[in-house]
């Protein structure tokens, strides 16, 4: 005997055309309940590792290159220092004056003549609290699971170098638990950064601007054409932003070199 149809909408839906759309149903079930707990799985197994897990040394190379990544930032956004010590205000931003000259007519004086020393410097000083709270966060971890956690003095310093920002760092790190022991003194580490490179270029721009009031950007770009370098002339100033087209990294800084009077 044929099934029974019911005439729906003008449709025509039988009993096995029923049943297809239960067994739909509870596969599209299925899915969703395997989909949820997968998800479930993913987030609980992707949770931060905590210094117990990784290891001293792990943790505390993560967290130190985590916080020098950050004051590279800085250093490249704010013309190599923490805090702009005198700027332009330029599209809504602080711009760093490299070089300055108040007067007319005369070029500029190179206000940081050791501009690769002071940044090693500002990033000393803008990290060293956080470093020490890297430290403190893997010693209270380590207690918390048991384990006695003994520490000496820090020696922390900062070197600028071709291609990356090498992080020198020595402490040493006792520990013990259920009469094992270990030890820990080596800490340092490396970011991959093009802030030396940068520092080099803005150097050659801020003697040519002391010197001759003027620099040669595209003539430098065709010499070293890894370097996107602009300038912009802005209220008797220069506004240059020096970008390393493989890194992405910009540093960005102004100067006053030779203004001219305004009216003249």
């Amino acid at each position: 005997m044929d099934d029974e149809v019911e005439q729906v909408g003008g449709w025509g839906l039988g009993v096995g055309g029923r049943r297809g759309q239960v067994t739909i149903f509870i596969i599209v079930g299925i899915v969703m309940v395997v989909g949820i707990l997968g998800a479930i799985y993913f987030m609980s197994s992707t949770e931060v590792d905590t210094s117990a897990d990784l290891g001293p040394s792990v943790f505390i190379d993560k967290c130190i290159r985590d916080v020098v990544e950050e004051s590279i930032d800085k250093m490249l956004f704010n013309g190599g220092e923490v805090v702009p010590s005198q700027t332009i205000w330029y599209q809504g931003a602080e711009w760093n004056y490299l070089c300055y000259q108040a007067d007319f007519y005369q070029g500029c004086y190179n206000i940081h003549p050791m501009l690769e020393m002071q940044i090693e410097k500002e990033i000393v000083k803008d990290t060293q609290t956080k470093v020490q709270d890297c430290f403190d966060s893997m010693r209270e971890d380590f207690e918390n699971r048991g384990f006695d956690v003994g520490g000496g003095a820090t020696i922390y310093s900062i070197d600028l170098l071709p291609g990356y920002v090498a992080i020198n760092l020595r402490k040493k790190i006792d520990i013990s638990r259920g009469g094992t022991a270990e030890s820990f003194e080596n800490f340092d580490s490396r970011v991959l950064s093009s802030i030396y490179d940068l520092v080099r270029v803005a150097r050659d721009v801020v003697n040519s601007e002391s010197q001759y009031c003027h620099f040669e950007y595209n003539g430098y770009m065709l010499l070293y054409p890894q370097y996107d370098i602009r300038r912009i002339d802005y209220s008797d100033s220069k506004i240059y932003s020096l970008t390393d087209r493989r890194s992405k990294e910009e540093f960005k800084f102004a100067v006053r070199s030779c203004a001219f009077a305004p009216g003249i």
